[in-house]
């Protein structure tokens, strides 16, 4: 029967080819299929039959891939779907993620279960719901503690924070109570990179299998927070964009870049046209980007506030101060130059440094000073009043450093 097959689908071939050498070579079907013609390559042409042949001949094996169990329970399935509805929800992430713990809590008759970020130095939960304060779960972990006890949620925690592994469990103590912990980590699908971590808390004695249900969620949960975060990051970046031309910084209660920039326009026209003197100042808060990684965003832009406040009670009244940018401040001094700022400036240290600010204590500044000469244009102001900042910086800061055309 086979041998019947291979030759059908070889004849198949042989009639259909020949039709089309008839059809290119113009000449007769009779002489295409018995090969009466001057350009037939007898090898080819037998050796391409023979392929047919011994192909058609071969059994062809089919494997099937057997697909893997999915280990999920009735009720899993059913808190999957409901938690897939939840998380395509258009409601804030907080309320979304204590609904699905609320379904899984329901659903699964677990004891509770949490969901939390990866932050700097910490991991922070995300969900809020009521049964977490009951068993003892805190609001945030810090895995690099020293001496974590090795049965405790926190040593648990750090574990999956620190290392690669993606699901762990584990018996632990809380409150005196003994737990079964179930954590599976969520990433970044982008990237890979770890964002945070899904963890179900069980009876000591529950030994229900959890792993593929935990796969599943921590990849919805992965997708809503990345998407949070972006919505967040848009947020932000229209608010700086906003903010870099408004006239007023509503943040720190200061003049914004546009108004900055307006006055300068406005002084160095003056200066082109009446000779009168004008000093341009930058200053950039030391170490900032430290406090920033130590405090909540909230708490860094109280700071930043607190010390734009003591800056320009030393200004005068026909200066301007004002944000430079996000990282810098700047004063547009009238009528000074740059002898005059550096002696206004050295003021404007003196009485920083005698103050003190809650939480940090001290502060100091590094500042830039340049002065509007006949043979500048306003780029160059900008770009040697920012370069004297650089350099002041790269003496490590508390620094002034003068820069003036020459």
């Amino acid at each position: 029967m086979k041998i019947i097959l291979s030759l059908s689908i070889v004849s198949i071939y042989w009639f259909l080819d020949s039709y089309q050498v008839m059809q290119n070579l113009n000449i007769s079907y009779l002489q295409a299929v018995i090969l009466d013609y001057n350009q037939v390559n007898y090898f080819i042409k037998f050796l391409i039959v023979a392929l047919f042949f011994i192909v058609s001949l071969t059994p062809i094996k089919v494997t099937h891939t057997p697909q893997k169990e999915t280990n999920h329970t009735p009720d899993q399935f059913t808190a999957i779907s409901k938690i897939s509805d939840i998380i395509l929800s258009p409601v804030p992430l907080h309320k979304q993620l204590n609904s699905v713990v609320a379904i899984m809590e329901k659903e699964l008759k677990v004891q509770t279960s949490f969901i939390a970020s990866f932050e700097h130095e910490s991991i922070l939960l995300l969900n809020t719901n009521d049964s977490l304060k009951k068993i003892g779960i805190k609001e945030k972990y810090l895995p690099h503690h020293d001496n974590l006890a090795s049965n405790s949620l926190d040593n648990l925690l750090s574990i999956c924070f620190l290392e690669k592994r993606g699901f762990f469990d584990d018996i632990v103590i809380i409150n005196g109570k003994s737990f079964k912990v179930l954590v599976k980590s969520y990433k970044s699908k982008k990237s890979n990179q770890k964002l945070g971590l899904v963890a179900i808390v069980l009876d000591s004695e529950d030994n229900t299998d959890y792993s593929n249900f935990l796969l599943m969620i921590s990849e919805q949960i992965a997708f809503t927070v990345e998407l949070t975060k972006k919505k967040e990051e848009a947020i932000k970046a229209q608010n700086r964009y906003n903010a870099q031309f408004s006239s007023i910084d509503t943040q720190l209660n200061i003049a914004g870049t546009s108004k900055l920039q307006e006055m300068i326009n406005h002084e160095v026209k003056r200066s082109q046209r009446y000779g009168t003197k004008l000093s341009l100042i930058l200053i950039e808060i030391d170490h900032m980007k430290n406090l920033s990684n130590i405090f909540s965003e909230d708490e860094t832009i109280c700071l930043k506030k607190d010390i734009a406040s003591v800056l320009k009670r030393g200004v005068r009244e026909t200066d301007l101060f004002g944000k430079w940018n996000d990282e810098h401040f700047a004063i547009v001094a009238p009528d000074i130059d740059f002898r005059a700022a550096k002696s206004f400036v050295d003021k404007l240290n003196r009485n920083l440094q005698e103050h003190r600010f809650s939480k940090v204590g001290k502060i100091t500044c590094t500042y830039g000073i340049t002065s509007f000469s006949a043979k500048d244009t306003i780029g160059e102001l900008r770009k040697r009043a920012e370069s004297a900042l650089k350099v002041a910086h790269e003496r490590g800061g508390n620094s002034i450093e003068v820069k003036i055309l020459v």
